[in-house]
């Protein structure tokens, strides 16, 4: 097979250069915490040169540095930016491995039509990799991200990562198993993830390369070392299968609306729009990503019944998690080219980048809803339909259903502060005035027991009574609620009035 191995060396230090440009000039250094006692995790040369040591304190050393620079890295920084190189990689295969922070496998099977190469000469190996094209093109897009790293086409994972680790940058292709072989052999073991224990163990055997180490006996291997020591010996002599194991490729997340009737008015598609770019922005808010094209996509029905697929790419001047402006930009382009049939459906898809803390604690601090335009919506309402138009119910102190809530006039929305339960009620949609029921005589029929007077079918199942009375100081009430379930499915809540005889319906179970 054709594997290619990208090696990006001390990818945190790489990310903090990308962030910070200016600091390549100078001694850098990762860090655990920001405070003098946090420890250093990488060091570049120039730290190294004055004597900056991973393991270190900072505080140490800067007494050994003045000008040392240092920066704290997140696991979630890093994370995010082995995502981000993973989708790039994406795009030159459609098998990618991500190993250790920095490190990706590819597989280069059937791409040598697409990245062809060019004979560069009379020793061009026809049975190699196609590697030169791909390798460059691998390189190129690392590159476009601000990274650097070693780019290494040939034919197995463990040799490709082992000469990536060696070459350190550029890009090197393999044209032979007999070339891959010979450049592996060549790499210290110091280069590979050896423990310190082992590697010192071999080297006072005089074993220091890969070469070394395939020269020696396997079994004495696995006796003397273990068995880690043994399945490196494997992977570097080619005893091991070592297949990729790739992850898939990231969904770009898309949001779907599909319209009860066909539409071609912008206000309302713009509004009917909205919502899914909502789901949109959460989704990608979640996994720490930013916008940087939106895809619409609008199924237009003709008057023949042929569907035709309208695509549009709005693309926001940087990245984005601002609903607002893309709606503006949304709004603008059908504007300007309505559509030519109406729309029966919208799709909505993304192109994202790492979003940065500044985005995220922007998208997170900002209220969902508008409270200011809300109000002013109600008074357009009221305006319009009087002041009782929009009003709210709330809570009154009654025994009765009916008499224990009441309804005011709405003049502000406010935030909703539901209060935690752990049993959440049933919800009841109550009736104004209870509705009385014909008499009923109770009667064992065939089809169950019918509420005469509705049309919801025979009562199947009633729980109760659940007995409400009190008002003896002025006028005594007693009542016997039940809920009643009917062959249809629907759940009334009934009561029977022991004092008047008689049963009303007081609402129904949603």
């Amino acid at each position: 097979m054709t594997v290619g191995c990208v090696d990006l060396p001390a990818l945190p230090l790489q990310l903090v250069w990308r962030l910070e440009p200016a600091w390549r000039a100078h001694p850098v250094v990762v860090i655990d915490e920001d405070r003098p006692q946090g420890t250093v995790l990488w060091a570049c040369e120039r730290a190294r040169r004055a004597g900056v040591l991973i393991g270190q304190r900072y505080a140490h050393g800067l007494s050994l540095c003045g000008g040392l620079r240092a920066r704290v890295v997140p696991p979630e920084q890093i994370a995010a930016v082995v995502d981000e190189l993973r989708t790039a990689l994406h795009r030159l295969s459609p098998r990618v491995e991500p190993g250790e922070p920095g490190t990706f496998w590819l597989d280069g099977d059937g791409l040598d039509h697409i990245f062809p190469d060019r004979p560069d000469g009379p020793d061009h190996d026809q049975r190699g990799p196609h590697g030169s094209a791909w390798g460059v093109a691998i390189a190129k897009e690392i590159g476009e991200l601000g990274f650097r790293g070693a780019v290494v086409v040939g034919f197995s994972r463990f040799a490709t990562y082992a000469i990536a680790r060696a070459t350190r940058h550029g890009v090197t292709v393999l044209r032979s198993d007999l070339d891959e072989r010979v450049a592996a052999s060549a790499v210290p073991l110091a280069r590979l993830d050896v423990t310190p224990k082992l590697r010192d163990s071999l080297a006072r055997l005089g074993v220091t390369t890969v070469g070394g180490l395939v020269r020696l006996p396997g079994g004495g291997i696995l006796e003397r070392f273990g068995s880690d020591a043994y399945r490196l010996y494997q992977l570097a002599a080619g005893e091991r299968w070592d297949p990729l194991v790739p992850v898939a490729p990231p969904e770009s997340p898309d949001e779907r609306v599909i319209l009860d009737d066909e539409d071609d008015d912008v206000e309302r598609l713009i509004f009917v729009l909205k919502a899914p770019l909502d789901r949109l922005l959460d989704r990608l808010a979640e996994k720490g990503r930013a916008l940087t094209a939106l895809h619409v996509e609008l199924a237009l029905k003709h008057a023949v019944g042929h569907i035709e697929i309208r695509a549009d790419c709005i693309k926001p001047a940087t990245p984005t998690l601002d609903a607002r402006t893309l709606v503006r930009l949304v709004h603008l382009r059908l504007t300007g080219m309505p559509p030519v049939a109406p729309v029966n459906a919208i799709r909505l898809w993304a192109e994202d980048v790492a979003a940065t803390r500044e985005q995220l604690a922007l998208f997170a601090s900002k209220p969902r809803r508008d409270l200011r335009a809300a109000d002013e919506a109600i008074a357009r309402v009221r305006a319009e339909l009087g002041d009782d138009a929009v009003v709210r119910a709330v809570l009154r102190d009654g025994h009765l259903p009916e008499a224990s809530f009441g309804w005011e006039r709405l003049v502000h929305v406010v935030h909703a502060k539901p209060t935690p339960r752990r049993v959440r009620p049933l919800v009841r949609r109550l009736l104004a005035r209870p509705q009385p029921l014909p008499p009923q005589v109770r009667q064992v029929r065939d089809d169950g027991w019918l509420l005469s007077g509705l049309e919801h079918g025979a009562v199947v199942r009633i729980y109760g009574p659940y007995v409400v009375s009190g008002g003896w100081w002025t006028h005594e009430l007693h009542r016997e609620y039940h809920f009643a379930e009917l062959k249809r499915g629907d759940c009334l809540w009934v009561y029977y009035d022991r004092n008047r005889r008689r049963w009303f319906c007081q609402g129904a179970i949603e």
